[in-house]
């Protein structure tokens, strides 16, 4: 996967997190809104009678049964991957700071997160503003920052994996 085809789908996930949260939103208010206006034009009848709109039509259930099932996992997936399930590892601050400091004048840097996950692998996470100049933070991690927070956390043959998030401002 190269450099840029990673950042358009990094780019793509928090967009489809703002685009679900705005359809489901967007859902409730209709549903709630509906639900008001039923209840003021007839305060006394229910506002929804469920046995008369399932009389006759017994797939009714089990088809409604599926549909919240496959609602819910999708949800608890969302939300679960929206909390950071896949998450690990430990933050390492002199990781932190060697990659600052090998990162030092580069403009357009907005925060660096470095985690340490189980000894098996180090985790860059880089977070840019637009006019960040990016060849030349693609070039200074593999020449010299990727080996200082090695160094600095004792480990120089740990396989490094390295995001890079460009905000849109």
């Amino acid at each position: 996967m190269t450099m840029r085809s990673h950042l358009r789908s990094h780019l793509r996930s928090y967009l489809g997190n703002r685009i679900g949260i705005g359809l489901v939103g967007l859902a409730l208010v209709g549903g709630g809104g509906y639900v008001m206006s039923v209840r003021l034009d007839r305060p006394r009848d229910p506002v929804m009678d469920l046995a008369s709109l399932t009389a006759g039509r017994p797939w009714a259930w089990p088809l409604a049964a599926g549909v919240a099932l496959l609602l819910a996992l999708a949800a608890t997936r969302w939300l679960l991957s929206a909390l950071g399930w896949r998450r690990c590892g430990s933050r390492t601050a002199s990781g932190i700071a060697m990659l600052g400091v090998a990162l030092r004048g580069v403009d357009g840097i907005a925060g660096i997160k470095v985690r340490i996950v189980g000894e098996r692998r180090m985790r860059v996470s880089l977070s840019l503003r637009p006019e960040a100049d990016l060849p030349e933070v693609v070039a200074r991690l593999d020449h010299s920052a990727i080996s200082r927070a090695r160094g600095a956390v004792d480990l120089p043959d740990l396989p490094a994996v390295a995001r890079l998030h460009v905000r849109r401002r």
